[in-house]
């Protein structure tokens, strides 16, 4: 190897990194505690991005379809002053969709809760006579019905006894509860602005970008990175917009259908399926889960009838409503999104979930490409890859 001016450039570079690896993984403990306030200090512009991502959806929508008319006549009060109208609309909107969901949906959710820990009682008295036909039924004795219902209270009473020994505990970790709540909605609160800032600016920051990306790194590469940005943007757009609408829809097709067979706490239990749609792929069986166990203290054959409905709702929403209404989806085929879930949840919990799949879609797109564009430039043909090793080892 000739030791010229990139030569060297690249041997530093590798000794610099070998050493801060070295240096990291000595220091494993005190790196993950500075990344741990990093990640504290930066959470609130984090929260902006992600805001600012979410918000974008409706934005693009009212400056694009909404207000198409104002666009084509093209005045200038309407030019200089189309990004903050829309922006305040944007804002207005997903303002009131919170308040529909608080005074409207809340109260309905807390008569629904009410009415379910009123009728408590009588919902643990018809579980027991129902397991206690069932146990009948597969030959087990009185006695033995009687032996695990007095268990059941023995359990119970000993969790009453561990309650009140933790509860000095308790009531002093409730101090650190409300702070953590405070500095969450002080994190929120700034990310909102943060994100009105980013949205009004945007196309300004992405000039920036592109500025500091062309004057620093080789055309083909500062190039390569402006369209890997852009699939970014197109793909977490696409996926947030597909969720909202996935959630929305499994959620009032969920309400009208319990409402129709008169099912008990439609109200709760639609909301529930509808938030957790949110969550890929695991969300509609957490959902259909938490349904089903209020349900079936109610009546055991209401959760199994309930249970049916989704599984026959989410089979009519994802095959015909989703993808007319959203179209396709993030291009990730099946196993890989799984795999996005898996990773992102264990790594990052619920946010893993929801940001691991447009992450994941990305990255296949990025590698399915230079894959291609590598094998264009060997001349390797798709017979060519079907052929390969027929002929091997004499076969």
């Amino acid at each position: 190897m000739d030791l010229n001016g990139r030569n060297m450039k690249r041997i530093l570079l590798i000794v610099i990194v070998s050493i801060l690896v070295f240096v990291c993984v000595q220091h494993f403990e005190l790196v993950l505690t500075a990344a741990k306030w990093v990640a504290g200090l930066l959470s609130p512009f984090v929260a902006g991005l992600c805001f600012a991502f979410i918000f974008n959806v409706p934005l693009k929508f009212l400056e694009e379809q909404c207000f198409d008319f104002a666009n084509r006549r093209g005045t200038k009060w309407w030019l200089k002053h189309r990004r903050a109208i829309c922006l305040l609309l944007t804002y207005l909107l997903i303002a009131g969709l919170l308040f529909v969901l608080i005074f409207l949906v809340v109260p309905q959710l807390q008569n629904s809760g009410a009415m379910l820990v009123e009728n408590m009682p009588g919902y643990l008295e018809t579980l027991e006579q129902w397991a206690s036909k069932w146990m009948e039924r597969f030959g087990l004795s009185s006695e033995k019905i009687i032996a695990l219902t007095s268990d059941w209270e023995n359990l119970f009473q000993k969790a009453l006894d561990l309650v009140q020994k933790i509860a000095p505990d308790m009531m002093g970790s409730a101090a650190n509860v409300a702070t953590s709540i405070v500095n969450v909605l002080i994190s929120l609160g700034v990310g909102l602005v943060f994100s009105a800032y980013l949205l009004a600016k945007k196309e300004d920051l992405c000039l920036s970008c592109k500025r500091v990306l062309f004057a620093f790194l080789p055309r083909d590469k500062a190039d390569y990175l402006v369209s890997a940005g852009k699939l970014t943007n197109r793909t977490f757009a696409r996926f947030v917009s597909g969720q909202l609408t996935e959630a929305v829809i499994i959620g009032m097709l969920c309400f009208i259908g319990m409402s129709i067979f008169r099912m008990p706490y439609a109200s709760l239990i639609s909301t529930v399926v509808g938030v957790t749609a949110l969550i890929p792929i695991f969300g509609a069986f957490i959902g259909t889960a938490i349904g089903a166990f209020l349900l079936f203290m109610v009546h055991p054959m209401t959760a199994v009838w309930f249970v049916v409905y989704i599984i026959v709702l989410q089979q009519i929403e994802s095959n015909f409503i989703y993808p007319k209404i959203v179209g396709t989806s993030v291009g990730l085929p099946g196993i890989w999104v799984l795999f996005a879930v898996m990773v992102g949840g264990n790594i990052f919990g619920i946010m893993g979930m929801l940001v691991g799949i447009p992450l994941a879609s990305v990255a296949y797109t990025l590698f399915r490409d230079a894959v291609r564009k590598r094998l264009r430039q060997r001349n390797i043909t798709r017979e060519d890859l079907y052929h390969a090793g027929k002929d091997s080892f004499g076969q």
